[in-house]
């Protein structure tokens, strides 16, 4: 209905006005009877006006004889939405060693999920620290969503291994992330504890061994993809290849005081952990490295491998780029004793005396050694462990 005049009336019976706030009002004149046709022609009005829902109507209803109260306006109008609703955030609490994924650099891991979630991963490993086999287990545990934070996070081998910068950065990412600190932790504490067990304490150097030890009986799965897996998938899928195991066993020792490296062969594209040690090897079997400061022995965490033993295809290879990690000060002191099991051992390989029901275990020096000497398999022949 178009209104063309801000003032009307109807019939003398009420007449109205648009104001400026474009509100009608409308003033009943007197009282009439009004028939039912009259009464439905002004509902109607009243009807098309409201829906057309751009104005507001105010009925001013004359006094009535002896009333004295004001008249009431009663206004209709739609509800107001004063403040759009907060969207519900929750907060939870960061791992330890996590920082807030707000702030946090894009190079470290965001949890993912409940943080309160804790998987375990049970392993059993041997090492035998005084000739005698013991057998070992640990039950890690394992906070689920910085485990889950990892799998989305991508982190790469270098583009060009054979560029310092470029893999320095690589190692870095790996040791500053704070959402490992946690993992780091609580395997210590499992690993520790077995230094002292059973009133048992090993010394620097079995415990050294020890941790080697149960890195390398980690099992070994080889990974195509140049995305690499942190300590901590390592840990829970129970499988590394020999960078991702490298990782792991070198922020281990580091954490514990020894000065250790990585070792990158940039022509084999292979990672293995360096350990620092001052005694002169003098049988080419145990290679030393040396980044014209310190000198550091090979470690491979891949398999069950003898400290210092260096596989042949290593041998022919260009001599690795050495990368230390932390500021450990504690070094391999048995180094002396291991070369001379490691020569015999190639010794034994090359006459052919070895097979695969040879009881060798790279956790059990003392036990090989043992072995080498009451074999008499090099009897008449260079025997070093023939003279322990």
């Amino acid at each position: 209905m178009m209104i063309e005049s801000s003032v009307f009336q109807y019939f003398g019976l009420f007449s109205g006005k648009i104001n400026a706030n474009n509100k009608i009002e409308l003033n009943i004149k007197r009282k009439i009877p009004m028939k039912a046709s009259g009464f439905a022609a002004i509902i109607l009005l009243m009807t098309i006006i409201l829906l057309a829902g751009c104005v507001q109507i105010t009925i001013n209803v004359p006094q009535m004889p002896g009333n004295t109260t004001s008249s009431a306006s009663q206004s209709v109008t739609a509800p107001v939405v004063t403040e759009i609703p907060e969207v519900e955030v929750t907060t939870r609490s960061v791992p330890t060693g996590s920082t807030d994924t707000k702030t946090a650099s894009s190079s470290f891991i965001t949890p993912v999920g409940d943080t309160s979630r804790i998987g375990h991963r049970t392993f059993t490993f041997y090492y035998a620290p005084d000739g005698i086999a013991k057998e070992y287990t640990i039950r890690v545990p394992v906070n689920m969503s910085v485990y889950y934070g990892a799998r989305q996070k991508t982190i790469s081998l270098p583009a060009n291994m054979q560029n310092p910068e470029e893999v320095k950065e690589y190692i870095a990412t790996f040791e500053s992330d704070p959402a490992m600190e946690e993992l780091y932790r609580d395997l210590l504490v499992q690993l520790r504890n077995l230094r002292y067990q059973d009133g048992e304490y090993l010394s620097d150097d079995q415990y050294l061994e020890l941790i080697v030890a149960f890195v390398q009986q980690i099992p070994y799965v080889e990974n195509p993809s140049s995305d690499r897996k942190y300590a901590i998938e390592v840990i829970y899928d129970k499988a590394g290849d020999s960078d991702e195991k490298t990782q792991l066993l070198t922020r281990l020792l580091s954490r514990e005081g020894y000065d250790v490296a990585i070792l990158v062969y940039e022509d084999l594209g292979y990672a293995a952990t360096g350990i620092h040690v001052h005694k002169e090897v003098p049988d080419a079997s145990l290679k030393v490295f040396s980044n014209g400061k310190k000198d550091y022995i090979f470690v491979d965490p891949s398999v069950s491998r003898f400290i210092g033993s260096v596989p042949d295809t290593f041998v022919t290879a260009s001599d690795p780029m050495i990368y230390p990690v932390g500021n450990g000060t504690k070094e391999y002191g048995p180094v002396d004793y291991v070369w001379k099991v490691v020569a015999d051992l190639k010794h034994m390989t090359t006459l052919g005396k070895i097979d695969k029901n040879s009881p060798i275990n790279a956790w059990d020096k003392f036990g090989t050694c043992k072995w080498i000497k009451n074999s008499k398999l090099l009897m008449n022949t260079t025997c070093y462990c023939c003279d322990m």
